[in-house]
């Protein structure tokens, strides 16, 4: 698969609405890739991918999933129901990555209490096993930084961990508002990690101090995080990212403003 720049928005943000409701109102705004976050353990399933099909009805590519964070405490647990658990999830994101056409898997890095011992084992065998999963559909594993996440809280502890997982197929995702939770400049992620496959858009509003604001309502310089997006030949994911107090009443109507003010950002897009 040759990578491309998609645009797309995630699902997180319409949690609980179901999915039915989710892609309808998707369908009324400009950018036509999905970030799938799966909320029950039959959405992880391969099966799966023909209740998505379906529902998307050709309106829609399927860019990524990101690894469903109701179950993520079993990517780290190295109880042993706990983890088999987790290595039948990793197997069946993966394979279900792959019959949707995925680019990407989003993952996080372990809790604090979960970054040492017995459960980083548990957790970097999950890792190489969803790697080994999606590499021959040519789906990256793309680790996220994250501020609750020691091992992925700066470029440095991101490329760590990725040489502690050793697949060819471990990339990044820069989440543009965990950088500011962090007291960072989201420009340290996108001028130094080695590659990214995957963004997530949103904004900062340090006034409200409130996170995955909308693009617009916050202290984001979206011309230079898209500058030096171009500048490093970025073909990947450009994901918004919202949650659902940011999604606002009107959804539809905040996505369409979103779009409005990034897609000119990338209009002389080479």
């Amino acid at each position: 698969m040759t990578p491309k720049l998609q645009f797309g928005v995630s699902t997180a943000a319409f949690f609980p609405q179901p999915l039915e409701t989710t892609l309808d109102m998707l369908a009324q705004q400009p950018w036509r890739s999905i970030e799938l976050m799966p909320q029950t353990p039959d959405e992880c399933r391969p099966d799966f991918a023909r209740t998505l099909l379906d529902l998307g009805n050709g309106r829609f590519q399927f860019c990524a999933i990101h690894f469903p964070q109701i179950l993520a405490p079993f990517l780290y647990n190295a109880y042993p129901g706990a983890f088999a658990y987790g290595q039948q999830l990793c197997r069946d994101l993966g394979e279900l990555a792959g019959a949707l056409g995925c680019t990407a898997i989003v993952v996080h890095a372990p809790w604090a209490n979960m970054s040492s011992g017995v459960a980083l084992e548990a957790t970097l065998a999950n890792f190489r096993l969803l790697c080994d999963v999606c590499l021959p559909h040519n789906v990256l594993v793309a680790l996220e930084n994250t501020p609750s996440a020691p091992l992925s809280n700066s470029p440095e502890t991101m490329v760590e961990f990725a040489q502690m997982v050793d697949r060819p197929n471990l990339s990044f995702t820069v989440d543009i508002t965990h950088a500011y939770q962090l007291g960072q400049d989201p420009m340290i992620y996108l001028e130094s990690l080695p590659e990214i496959a995957h963004v997530h858009a949103s904004d900062y509003n340090t006034a409200r101090h409130q996170r995955h604001t909308a693009p617009g309502d916050g202290v984001v310089a979206w011309p230079a995080v898209i500058a030096a997006l171009r500048a490093r030949g970025f073909q990947g994911n450009f994901v918004l990212e919202l949650l659902p107090q940011t999604l606002g009443d009107d959804p539809v109507q905040t996505l369409r403003q979103c779009t409005a003010l990034l897609d000119p950002l990338f209009a002389d897009w080479a």
